[in-house]
């Protein structure tokens, strides 16, 4: 058993096939169930169930899994420290738009200060889509909101909470949350996103139906309408220093609110799990400045 075996392992562990991970790699199917074979001779357990089209993990497979990633990490990283400083390298990251809008940007400064030979690269999407990415190496980790269901092969460190409220202009028609919802035109944001589902749950929950005129794939954007006067919207509300703007009336969605958990969401294992405990800890120091 080499190391490079063990890469092999992860991507079809990450791929969920052995096709799959073939086409990532380069190599032929048939290859990769060679290289499997040989490893479960090497270590005298059975990773993968082939009673399965296509096989898949055993218990002790996913055991082995964690384990695998650990050795990676760890190799990965004397490597690193081989060729450059420990702090020295890359951090992929991915952000979901409402992070980019809020606490990522004075994290990102912060990081900067406290760790400057790190470079960052950012790749923004929905939070599925940056699972996505997560599973298939393309990120190393990402700000999201809390997973509603974790994935066995993944960590969420949680970094803040967020109420979900109802904006509105100052001349808007409403004193409370479901008269301002009820009277304006709505300003929904994009359904796509893992948040506004949760506001629409909630919408449903309370029993409130809005009329949407408009639908906005941004933060920014949803503000920005909210602000020009047309119309109201629920949307999560900031912490730390970035927040909303002081014209804007609030009302929490609901009693008790509806809360937004976001956080760092990875792959147990990662090789770079150091870099993103800067990132957590800078973003958490964020959400401390903002009181």
């Amino acid at each position: 058993m080499d190391v490079k075996t063990l890469y092999t392992f992860i991507a079809v562990v990450d791929h969920g096939s052995f096709a799959d991970a073939a086409a990532a790699l380069g190599v032929s199917a048939s290859a990769i169930s060679v290289q499997m074979r040989g490893l479960e001779t090497d270590v005298q357990i059975d990773l993968f169930d082939r009673t399965r089209r296509p096989p898949v993990l055993t218990p002790e497979g996913y055991a082995f899994a964690e384990r695998a990633r650990e050795v990676i990490a760890k190799w990965e990283e004397l490597s690193e420290t081989l060729r450059r400083s420990s702090n020295a390298g890359v951090l992929r990251l991915g952000a979901v738009h409402t992070a980019v809008a809020g606490i990522l940007p004075p994290a990102l400064l912060e990081l900067r200060r406290t760790v400057p030979e790190l470079a960052v690269r950012l790749t923004t999407g929905l939070t599925h889509e940056l699972e996505a990415q997560l599973r298939s190496g393309r990120i190393d980790t990402a700000v999201v909101t809390e997973p509603v269901t974790l994935p066995a092969t993944m960590r969420f460190d949680e970094v803040c909470e967020e109420r979900l409220v109802v904006i509105a202009h100052p001349g808007a028609e409403g004193e409370d949350y479901r008269d301002v919802l009820a009277r304006n035109p709505y300003v929904r944001f994009s359904r796509r996103a893992r948040v506004a589902e949760m506001i629409e749950a909630r919408l449903a929950e309370e029993g409130i139906a809005v009329a949407s005129q408009m639908e906005v794939d941004t933060l920014d954007g949803v503000v920005a309408l909210v602000t020009s006067g047309l119309g109201v919207s629920i949307v999560p509300e900031r912490v730390g220093t970035a927040v909303l703007p002081e014209t804007l009336r609030l009302h929490p969605l609901g009693e008790p609110p509806a809360i937004r958990r976001m956080g760092l969401l990875s792959l147990k294992g990662n090789a770079r799990e150091r870099f993103c405990r800067h990132l957590r800890d800078a973003l958490r120091a964020q959400v401390g400045a903002g009181g």
